[in-house]
């Protein structure tokens, strides 16, 4: 096979600009999909039977829509913008999983704190805020790492919808180039090197909850 690597300098800046757009798309997509997730994963464990099924039904049925059924339904039947779109169908997805990851958290602290917290006058707010939640995000963190890696290599679906994303820049640079492997090569490189930098920023937050937390 005859490579021709010199392709990926001379389409340098569209893989740097799919690069900016993917981590635009992702990050507000983590963000969004975290405080949703949070939220709804909080809730499930609260007593009340209520709230538990409204989260529990979010989260079965969000899980059980593919994220690019639930794209395209944001961009052609809400009528969302593409980019608008991308960010609420990545926030939806992994939300679900988020809210699993949290409750699993949250129950791993053992029921006899939350026992003696509350006999001691606390309310439940209180016993979330100083007793489950320091613990629980010491659980967390290692599989809220793979959340986020989810998000970024999800967020190759916005090509269908014409954001011009890493994946969308492959396809583009193969197009004009008939150089696929290398185009494809140079973008794996890429998102291996987005998921590298989650992994170590999330190993740093591990080890400062650790030190606060010990």
């Amino acid at each position: 096979m005859n490579l021709e690597w010199y392709i990926i300098w001379n389409f340098r800046y569209e893989i740097l600009s799919g690069l900016v757009v993917t981590a635009q798309l992702s990050a507000i997509a983590i963000v969004g999909s975290t405080v949703v997730g949070v939220l709804f994963g909080c809730l499930s464990t609260t007593p009340s039977f209520f709230l538990r099924k409204i989260c529990n039904s979010y989260v079965e049925l969000m899980r059980n829509i593919p994220v690019v059924v639930k794209l395209f339904f944001m961009h052609f039947i809400i009528g969302f913008d593409a980019f608008l779109s991308g960010v609420v169908a990545l926030v939806l997805h992994q939300s679900a999983y988020i809210s699993d990851v949290t409750a699993a958290g949250i129950r791993s602290v053992p029921q006899g704190q939350t026992e003696a917290a509350r006999s001691c006058g606390h309310n439940y707010l209180q016993v979330f805020r100083y007793i489950l939640i320091p613990q629980a995000v010491r659980f967390v963190i290692p599989p809220m790492t793979t959340q986020y890696i989810q998000v970024v290599k999800n967020s190759a679906v916005a090509l269908l919808i014409a954001i011009e994303e890493l994946t969308f820049q492959t396809q583009w640079i193969e197009h004009k180039t008939f150089r696929g492997f290398e185009a494809a090569t140079a973008v794996t490189l890429v998102y291996l090197g987005v998921v590298l930098v989650i992994a170590a920023i999330m190993s740093g937050v591990q080890q400062y909850v650790n030190r606060k937390w010990p």
